[in-house]
């Protein structure tokens, strides 16, 4: 007995297919894991301006999915936000470049002194968080791939991909 083709609705064929489609566009779940893991580890570093270049930079290099990767990227920046100055707290006991207190009562006072000697402690004391997240960018994207891995394997087994149109 013949079931009759259950057709998928508007949104789904018209934006849910579509988007996953760009997201899984050709590439395996290893691939899709280490897309993930970057993009979270990327989305974490303490600087701003930079995650966009270097996601398409490591996405170019590697045969990586860059739409997923700047996804992964943009949705962690909540998680950027709130690391930001834990990061440049943390590098500064690590990697004393300067003496400096992140208060906004001492960034007036040094903007108010003199404003190039505190571009110049604001800057190495965000070298100090960039160094910490290099530190940890390589062991913190191996845990992410790891975890990962096996959740996308099972999510890309569960969704199939739509049939191609003509």
């Amino acid at each position: 007995m013949l079931t009759p083709h259950h057709k998928p609705s508007y949104f789904k064929r018209k934006v849910v297919h579509p988007f996953k489609n760009l997201l899984t566009m050709g590439i395996t779940p290893q691939k899709l894991a280490v897309t993930g893991a970057l993009g979270v580890v990327i989305g974490l570093m303490p600087l701003f301006g930079l995650t966009s270049f270097l996601c398409t930079l490591l996405a170019l290099r590697f045969k990586l999915n860059l739409p997923a990767l700047l996804l992964i990227c943009y949705l962690i920046s909540p998680l950027h936000l709130i690391l930001y100055i834990p990061f440049i707290e943390v590098g500064l006991k690590v990697f004393p470049l300067t003496t400096f207190n992140l208060s906004l009562s001492e960034i007036t006072a040094l903007f108010k002194q003199d404003w190039v000697v505190a571009l110049k402690t604001i800057w190495l004391a965000n070298l100090a968080g960039m160094l910490l997240w290099l530190v940890l960018a390589g062991p913190l994207t191996f845990f992410c791939y790891v975890l990962m891995l096996p959740v996308v394997r099972k999510l890309l087994k569960r969704l199939p991909l739509p049939e191609e149109q003509p």
